[in-house]
């Protein structure tokens, strides 16, 4: 039976297939799931996010066709199978090899919101509840949420990414580009829910979720500096909880902590305060479909050089 985490989420829905095209990429449907083609500098390939396979080796073969057909060098599969040694000796049997980069939220942390809200403050961490409990003492703390619909919605989405690149260049990390997000917001609609943090009518933090297949996402954050001494990112994480909860959603994905003993990879800062909320999952990591076995090992060798040079 499958375990309850190894459900189809957004990944895998038309929203993400039209923000991919948006963004210039080729989608094409192959055994029942998106194939995301790219023309990247290390090589044609493609990428299939939170894959659901119901037989590993017909979907290694039909992709191995499609690949082909689209003249890729390899395919990158992220499964949304959990990573145990059943699921692993099953890709590896397959034909699939141990990708050297990641691909969407390998390990993560997901909520059951099948319970109540006394419930989930009970399973969280001590330090998390604490801080959810005592947010009254910031009466001036104020969360609102903007849908793509709402007449604010497309300077709320520019001031984000304003925030974001600022963001991104005081903690070191590289950002989705403003066009990006603006295709996000146009390709998900109403199932983008953008979420702002004021205090006093000054907004210090953000935070995107998405919405599909009875799971919703956070996908993109970004804070200002004056936000450092205040409790913005748990009262935002808090009224998505309550929200997801009046919605009727079953799961609520935190989206990428980073993987155990790994403390110089992108997630490790946020992965402490996401581990605060539900429960650690971990999906087969990457792994990656040789199609141009030569060409492949070539690019896989510089992937491997490149993540070392930068130190995750």
């Amino acid at each position: 039976m499958a375990n309850k985490f190894e459900h189809r989420n957004f990944l895998q829905g038309a929203e993400f297939a039209k923000w991919r095209r948006l963004c210039g990429d080729e989608v094409i449907e192959v055994a029942g799931n998106h194939m995301v083609i790219k023309d990247a500098k290390r090589g044609r390939h493609a990428e299939i996010a939170g894959a659901v396979i119901k037989d590993v080796k017909s979907f290694a073969q039909a992709i191995d066709e499609a690949a082909k057909s689209a003249n890729c060098v390899f395919v990158r599969v992220r499964p949304q199978l959990i990573a145990n040694d059943e699921n692993l000796t099953t890709m590896r049997e397959a034909g699939f090899k141990p990708s050297p980069r990641h691909l969407y939220a390998e390990n993560t942390v997901i909520m059951d919101l099948g319970h109540s809200e006394e419930e989930l403050l009970a399973a969280m961490r001590k330090q998390t509840r604490y801080e959810i409990r005592h947010l009254d003492r910031h009466p001036n703390l104020i969360v609102d949420c903007i849908k793509s619909s709402d007449s604010a919605s497309a300077q709320a989405w520019e001031d984000f990414a304003k925030m974001q690149a600022e963001t991104a260049e005081r903690q070191g990390f590289i950002p989705p580009s403003r066009q990006e997000l603006l295709h996000l917001r146009e390709a998900f609609g109403d199932q983008a829910l953008l979420y702002r943090a004021k205090v006093d009518n000054q907004v210090l933090a953000y935070a995107i979720i998405l919405l599909g297949l009875g799971e919703a996402d956070y996908f993109e954050a970004a804070s200002a500096e004056q936000a450092r001494n205040i409790p913005v990112a748990y009262a935002i994480q808090w009224q998505i909880i309550r929200d997801l909860k009046a919605l009727g959603l079953k799961y609520y994905n935190l989206f990428g902590i980073a993987p155990e003993g790994e403390p110089n990879h992108r997630y490790a800062k946020l992965t402490t305060f996401k581990r605060g909320f539900g429960e650690v999952v971990h999906y087969v990591p990457a792994q990656d479909l040789s199609i141009r076995g030569l060409k492949y090992q070539l690019l896989k060798w510089y992937s491997l050089y490149e993540k070392r040079k930068r130190g995750w």
